[in-house]
């Protein structure tokens, strides 16, 4: 993006400046279309060069040349830098959000890692809690058993001894 050297006469900070002239060294020619070599590569046409602080430059010359446009000019001046610096912002609010978006993406991919990592160990922790559930089940269908056994044997015992 192209910056001006002068400051804007609005007291607004000079942003972007474009070229408008109209000699003829600056005209289009027909040598601007790509043309053909012979071993085949193609030349590509230079493209007009802006340079810096044209559009104050030439405002200043329409100015000079009728100073009842001096009103106008700096109106469309003024205009031009509100709406280059609305660019400028809107850019950098993109750039800004975009850096977030990426940011955002990284920590969900990071959570969803973490996530799937954690339903893993979950899983895990689960089919060991199962296993011991039956362990503890079976062994207190064990001692239940016993028990109802034991207590078989002693009330067999117990009715002998009359």
């Amino acid at each position: 993006m192209d910056h001006p050297t002068s400051p804007s006469p609005v007291d607004r900070p000079a942003k972007r400046q474009c070229r408008v002239s109209h000699a003829p060294e600056d005209e289009p020619k027909l040598e601007n279309q790509p043309q053909q070599v012979t071993n085949g590569t193609t030349i590509e046409p230079k493209i007009p060069v802006r340079t810096r602080g044209t559009l104050t430059a030439e405002s200043m010359k329409v100015v000079n040349l009728n100073d009842s446009l001096a009103t106008p000019v700096l109106r469309l001046l003024d205009l031009y830098f509100c709406l280059w610096q609305c660019y400028v912002v809107k850019s950098a609010q993109k750039i800004r959000l975009e850096e977030e978006q990426r940011q955002l993406q990284t920590s969900n991919d990071l959570l969803a890692s973490d996530s799937d990592i954690l339903l893993q160990l979950c899983n895990e922790q689960a089919s060991v809690l199962w296993e011991r559930k039956r362990a503890v089940q079976a062994l207190c269908n064990g001692v239940v058993s016993a028990l109802e056994a034991s207590d078989l044997q002693a009330y067999s015992v117990d009715e002998a001894e009359p």
